[in-house]
């Protein structure tokens, strides 16, 4: 699609896209007088329903570089209309929302992973062809809130604001990025972790007070998003100092990590305990997604990528990326990208990603296929979370 919009006019270079007719600035006035004898672009005369026509059958990953166009593109990307056109084409997309902190003291700011569709080459210069692009239509937010997405939409939940723990919700539209507040949770928590299962987001542990590590929360907050009620359960048995720091949904199941053991929460028939694993425990997943339900993480100390197979009850490692990820990674995240892929975030001084692709093969064995493997974003940035959205539009 992007080849329509170069026949239009436009090109890509140096990972931007630039409007052909309008670049005139710091040029001499032969080659202004030049440009001036050149026929226009023909998507200057293009009737408005064909140009949101065109611009609804890009991929969603574009729209951020399209949004620096011009002002007609960037009042486009954020129009009603151009998704009223692309619900009506059907398409759904599979999108990474990053929330970002500078130092891991400031607030949340969100980031988008654009990625080139259909594998398309890198353009000239050396640009890369994957990065991160911040959304600053998006307000800044609590640094170590809980986020899930639920449809189109990411639930923004507590965290520090101002160096006060909050209770506030908000709701990112995916769609428009857009963020609206919603109705506060019954108590104020920060790093709480937190997952979906069956349309009820479970928002669990977390600090409650101004000293993380010594005052946690002994309750489970569960949000209905149909009814949009919160209740409140307390967990008395849970003993002071827990500290959850890795979560994932599972076979509709909560698999969650602290210090000393890992956990398994069943909505439906364990409603009132956790059961410890300790074959899960055995291995520190942090920052994990789930594929087909099997959980991966990537092992920095170990330098591969693990995977938990919860009916099998064992760990193994994914075999094909030897060599192929960065060295000296301090951290790592992953998130599902749909069609049995991931993509992992590795800190080293820059931030890292890669698309992995994971299958089981004959025997039983899990092999990966690096797809691509970039530098997208430098500087110092910490990611705090990463969240894979399907985005219905």
């Amino acid at each position: 699609m992007i080849s329509i919009l170069k026949k239009l006019g436009f090109y890509w270079s140096f990972g931007r896209l630039y409007d052909t007719s309008s670049i005139n600035r710091d040029m001499s006035s032969s080659e202004i007088r030049a440009q001036k004898k050149q026929p226009p672009s023909p998507i200057s005369s293009l009737p408005e329903e064909i140009f949101v026509d065109i611009v609804a059958r890009v991929s969603r990953s574009y729209y951020p570089t399209l949004s620096q166009v011009s002002r007609r593109f960037r009042s486009l990307v954020a129009s009603p209309e151009l998704y009223a056109r692309r619900s009506v084409l059907g398409r759904t997309e599979q999108c990474i929302y990053v929330a970002i902190s500078k130092d891991q003291t400031s607030d949340i700011h969100w980031f988008t992973l654009c990625i080139k569709p259909n594998g398309e080459g890198a353009s000239g210069g050396g640009a890369s062809d994957h990065r991160l692009v911040h959304i600053p239509s998006l307000p800044p937010m609590p640094l170590q809130g809980s986020y899930v997405a639920v449809g189109s939409n990411i639930f923004v939940m507590g965290g520090f604001q101002d160096w006060s723990i909050t209770s506030s919700v908000s709701l990112i539209d995916c769609r428009s990025h857009t963020a609206q507040p919603l109705a506060d949770m019954p108590k104020a928590v920060a790093g709480s972790v937190a997952q979906v299962i069956d349309g009820k987001i479970y928002v669990i542990g977390g600090a409650n007070g101004h000293s993380p590590m010594k005052s946690r929360s002994r309750t489970m907050m569960v949000f209905d998003t149909e009814t949009e009620v919160w209740k409140l359960k307390s967990r008395p048995d849970w003993e002071q100092g827990k500290v959850w720091f890795s979560s994932v949904a599972m076979g509709g199941k909560i698999y969650m990590r602290t210090c000393y053991n890992s956990f398994v929460y069943d909505p439906v028939t364990s409603t009132d305990y956790f059961v410890g694993d300790e074959v899960l425990h055995s291995k520190e997943w942090l920052g994990s997604c789930v594929i087909d339900d099997v959980l991966y993480y990537y092992d920095v100390r170990g330098k591969c990528l693990r995977a938990y197979d919860p009916k099998l009850r064992s760990w193994g490692v994914v075999k094909g990326l030897e060599g192929l990820l960065p060295r000296g990674c301090s951290w790592s995240k992953a998130a599902s990208y749909g069609g049995g892929k991931m993509v992992l975030f590795m800190q080293t001084e820059e931030i890292w990603c890669a698309e992995i692709a994971v299958e089981r093969r004959q025997g039983g064995e899990i092999w990966g296929t690096v797809e691509w493997c970039e530098v997208v974003l430098g500087g110092n940035f910490r990611i705090m979370d990463c969240v894979p959205v399907a985005v219905l539009l």
